[in-house]
């Protein structure tokens, strides 16, 4: 799609990618998707210096230079979260964004916010390490001004996309004053960093909708991800149940380790399902380009690098099963690109 995308935009343009892809695996991504620049790390500051400046001086800039050469960053662009101002949204279109992220229920106008960037733990299965590492807040104030103007345009729900919502010091300081705001939010986060008291704020603020990853429903399997998960899975379960009293949808995610019984999983499942808690289909674990299982697995990821996680995967679950959200036998990247081509 990205593909097809750039070359829809025809000549006379800077196309410019970001994101993981571009982070990870820069040349492969400047290769596939026929794109001017790719841009490793945040672009937020870094992207509007293009129009002006010398691009092999940009942090994080990776292009093609005149003599067919490419010009690959050795770092990453990292924004300054203090420094990022209210968006006033006068050239954004708010009105014409109706879907409410991660809702499936009822009717609404929604918009997606950020609150903080980054996480402080290094769960091995994430793909964060080179694309929004380090976690950061922004100032509230801030926030909140970008949220009630978001409000005074119609919008009834906020989906903050932040990596881990409610590590920070000022989280609660937010929740306090949304909760006086005609508003619901949602997002995604753990559940060790919840207690009852503050589910209890979280309920007064207009959470509608919690997802939490879990992951594994032993300490091993937890330990295993390297989760440094602060509690048992008693307690998870005491607090996901509690969560679902104050908050309409509250979703568990797991991942397939060897360190669970498939049915102590379906028990488990079951147990939080009956109260109104949803929890996923083990996903089989990717090992994202760039994330710690990757490099353990690996090392550091090279143009090859989406390829060969792929076939590693496929490879390794193909006789174990997938989750119920999966294509059951999946095709090899070589084989998608060729037929989109």
């Amino acid at each position: 799609m990205p593909t097809q995308w750039f070359a829809a935009l025809g000549e006379d343009v800077t196309k410019v990618a970001i994101g993981p892809h571009s982070s990870a695996t820069p040349a492969a991504t400047l290769a596939k998707t026929g794109c001017d620049v790719a841009l490793r790390g945040e672009p937020d500051q870094t992207l509007v210096r293009l129009a002006s400046e010398p691009w092999e001086q940009i942090t994080g800039c990776c292009f093609r230079r005149a003599d067919g050469s490419l010009q690959i960053s050795p770092d990453l662009g990292v924004a300054d979260m203090k420094a990022l101002g209210p968006l006033d949204f006068h050239n954004y279109n708010v009105e014409a964004h109706s879907h409410c992220h991660h809702v499936f229920t009822g009717e609404g106008r929604g918009a997606e916010l950020e609150f903080a960037r980054g996480c402080p733990w290094a769960c091995n299965f994430c793909n964060k390490t080179l694309f929004r590492n380090k976690f950061r807040e922004r100032n509230v104030d801030a926030v909140l001004m970008e949220v009630d103007r978001l409000v005074g345009r119609g919008v009834d729900y906020i989906y903050f996309i932040d990596e881990i919502f409610g590590v920070g010091k000022d989280v609660l300081k937010l929740l306090e004053a949304l909760a006086e705001r005609d508003v619901k939010i949602g997002f995604q986060t753990r559940i060790d960093l919840w207690t009852e008291e503050t589910l209890d704020l979280l309920g007064r603020a207009g959470t509608i909708s919690m997802e939490v990853g879990i992951e594994s429903i032993t300490d091993e399997g937890r330990d295993e991800l390297n989760k440094n998960c602060r509690i048992s899975t008693g307690r998870i379960t005491e607090l996901l149940i509690y969560a679902r009293s104050k908050i309409p949808w509250v979703q568990a995610n797991l991942i397939l380790t060897d360190k669970d019984d498939k049915a102590e999983i379906r028990r488990w499942q079951e147990h939080l399902k009956s109260h109104g808690v949803w929890v996923s289909e083990p996903v089989p674990m990717f090992p994202f380009p760039g994330s710690p299982s990757y490099v353990e697995i690996f090392g550091m990821p090279d143009d090859q690098a989406w390829e060969r996680a792929h076939h590693y995967y496929v490879n390794l679950f193909s006789h174990k099963g997938f989750s119920d959200i999966q294509e059951q036998k999946p095709l090899p990247i070589e084989e998608l690109e060729r037929s989109a081509a």
